[in-house]
């Protein structure tokens, strides 16, 4: 936009509107670093890894913190879960999106996510990326996104 001559005042617009169009759903593989890190009690811990339970979270737009939405036992369904809550945004929305699969240390785990997401929603471009080290703390290694926003390329 800078090199098209558009004015601070419009890149700072087009910057919010993509912020707004932003969504992301994070399954935490591994509940020690919750456990670690205070979220989650020693117990809760031990019963949710017995369980192979796998919270899903996302960002709460109010208190802007990671939420705990849904737990679902075992990785598979949480991936499958997911992907429908993804189709569920994809429904509501006018515009295209581009996805992102975000990774805690497992590029192998997110590139076949990402081959799996462009399978299943050939509409989409997908890209790999990885969580920083403040997200990636939280969620723990292993941890993995589904994450999108309005195609800036596009739109």
């Amino acid at each position: 936009m800078v090199e098209a001559g558009a004015d601070v005042p419009a890149i700072i617009e087009r910057l919010d509107d993509l912020r707004a169009s932003m969504g992301e759903y994070f399954i935490v593989n591994d509940l020690q670093n919750l456990v670690r890190g205070g979220r989650l009690s020693n117990a809760a811990g031990f019963i949710g890894g017995m369980l192979k339970i796998k919270p899903l979270l996302t960002f709460d737009d109010e208190s802007h913190k990671i939420v705990a939405i849904e737990k679902i036992r075992s990785l598979k369904k949480a991936y499958a879960r997911a992907e429908t809550l993804f189709q569920e945004e994809l429904d509501q929305i006018d515009y295209p999106v581009r996805g992102l699969v975000i990774h805690a240390n497992d590029p192998d785990a997110a590139a076949k996510w990402q081959a799996d997401l462009t399978e299943k929603f050939p509409e989409v471009p997908f890209e790999t990326s990885y969580f920083g080290p403040v997200i990636g703390t939280h969620l723990g290694e292993k941890a993995i996104a589904i994450a999108w926003m309005k195609d800036f390329t596009k739109a």
